[in-house]
C-alpha cells in the first residue's frame, strides 16, 4: 500500500460522536451517503481524517489526464446545464 502524505489547512467541525464496538469499528451511516470508498489518514496525534474519493475506471483516465480534453466537456456540460443546445442528425456526421 502506498503511503502519501496529505498536508490539511481546513476548519473541521464536529458533527457527532460514535462508539467504536468490540471489534473495533463505527457505523458512517449518512456521514458518507453515496460514497463507496473512503481514503484515511492519521497524524501523529492520532487524528483520524476520512475523505471520500471515487475510482475512476482505467477506460476513462485518459479524459483527467487530458486537461483540453477534460476543459471542453465541462464547456459542453455548462452549455447542456444552460439550455445551449441544439438537435444534431447523425446522419449529418
Amino acid at each position: 500500500m502506498q503511503h502519501n502524505t496529505l498536508k490539511v489547512d481546513d476548519e473541521f467541525q464536529e458533527i457527532t460522536t460514535k462508539t467504536v464496538d468490540d471489534r473495533k469499528r463505527i457505523t458512517l451511516g449518512e456521514l458518507i451517503k453515496n460514497s463507496k470508498r473512503i481514503r484515511l489518514y492519521k497524524n501523529k496525534r492520532g487524528e483520524i481524517l476520512l475523505i471520500p474519493v471515487v475510482e475512476i475506471p482505467a477506460s476513462e483516465i485518459w479524459l483527467f489526464q487530458n486537461k483540453e480534453a477534460l476543459k471542453s466537456v465541462q464547456k459542453g456540460m455548462q452549455e447542456a446545464f444552460e439550455g445551449r443546445i441544439s438537435k444534431l442528425d447523425p446522419a449529418e456526421l
